[in-house]
């Protein structure tokens, strides 16, 4: 998920717009160069580290990263220990600094944070790396899965939405944060079940289907036995988090035939398809006149439900008609991997190998009048 302030979108704007240029601390030596990726989100990060000829070295889990939630101290703090996991696991001194670090994170929209997130790792953590990229999470899914432009669509817990050109040049849709938008994540969904059921039982607004299931399907998950024992959950002790994955519960009452829980996929599907309307016309006529039409990369988990989400989605693309032809992309490897690839573009490693073909798959292809 990504969580801004504003953001300035450019018809131009370079991908490694908002590195900080600086002397390098040492000449690099091909065979000792190791560059590393990280994707970031706003519940948890991966790191991967990668030699100079694109070979994986070590992969280290770790908690979120998003700025905005955590504030610039301690993302650096969580960046650099995630580095020094890496280091360790390789058996690499503390001392020994990476050549450059790709950082892919939820909330790394604007280049003055981005630059102020850069000057703090170089002064508070000098021998984590000698050099760093800083983008958003979007940018390591677009460089895992394309080495062109296209859109990547997030919906995890959050959701967020961008277009990449194949120039650098970026435009945005969504990705306010769950108290502005994330439609179509998996908390929207969530806190939609519930507010349906809310409404309902209060007789304020009634459901567009049988509320059975998921009460029955809340009180089970959240181990309560009545809707003044959910506020606890809703405030005293709220986990956006934890509240996301209530959507597992819902996409096994799809599963189960239950209407309202298909109303709610077929909800989502249709708000994330309006995230790729309103971006289509932003995007050049290169990507999205490529093979297969434009190409969507989709991340996070409630793409695993695609199957109940189809419908919507479809049917709004159909009945903007803008778009004639896309292909929903999905990512088999961590987007760490596409952080590592920036980083290697940084250092202009000719030797580097990016796997495009391996690191991805399609899923679904869309044409007009085909659908």
């Amino acid at each position: 998920m990504s969580m801004k302030k504003s953001q300035t979108e450019s018809s131009a704007v370079p991908i490694n717009n908002n590195e900080i240029n600086r002397e390098r601390l040492a000449p690099l030596q091909m065979d000792e160069i190791k560059i590393a990726g990280i994707e970031g989100g706003g519940t948890h990060s991966s790191l991967i580290v990668m030699d100079s000829l694109g070979h994986e070295l070590a992969h280290v889990k770790g908690p979120g990263t998003n700025h905005w939630s955590l504030g610039l101290k301690e993302t650096s703090t969580r960046i650099n220990t995630m580095i020094e996991k890496a280091k360790e696991n390789l058996g690499i001194p503390i001392s020994h600094p990476f050549n450059c670090v790709g950082l892919c994170l939820s909330g790394c929209e604007e280049n003055e944070t981005n630059d102020q997130l850069l000057k703090m790792l170089l002064d508070e953590f000098p021998n984590a790396s000698k050099d760093y990229v800083v983008n958003s999470d979007t940018m390591g899914s677009l460089k895992t899965g394309s080495d062109r432009g296209g859109i990547v669509l997030i919906t995890g817990t959050g959701s967020n939405a961008r277009l990449i050109n194949s120039d650098g040049s970026t435009h945005t849709c969504g990705g306010w944060g769950y108290l502005i938008g994330d439609e179509g994540s998996a908390y929207w969904i969530a806190h939609r079940a519930c507010k349906y059921v809310f409404d309902d039982m209060d007789c304020l607004e009634k459901a567009p289907h049988p509320t059975n299931y998921v009460w029955s399907a809340m009180r089970t998950f959240f181990h309560v036995a009545n809707r003044n024992e959910m506020l606890s959950h809703l405030y005293t002790n709220f986990s956006k988090s934890s509240i996301a994955m209530f959507t597992k519960e819902l996409a096994d009452g799809c599963a189960k035939n239950d209407p309202l829980c298909k109303q709610l996929f077929i909800d989502s599907g249709r708000v994330l398809a309006r995230h790729v309307l309103a971006l289509y016309d932003k995007g050049d006529n290169d990507i999205k006149s490529a093979e297969g039409g434009i190409k969507i990369i989709c991340v996070g988990s409630v793409w695993k439900s695609w199957d109940f989400m189809k419908k919507g989605f479809v049917e709004e693309i159909n009945n903007k008609g803008t778009v004639d032809e896309f292909t929903l992309i999905r990512l088999k490897v961590p987007s760490a991997i596409g952080a590592c690839y920036v980083a290697a573009d940084k250092l202009k490693l000719d030797s580097f190998v990016k796997t495009y073909d391996k690191n991805s798959e399609v899923f679904f292809h869309y044409k007009r009048n085909d659908n």
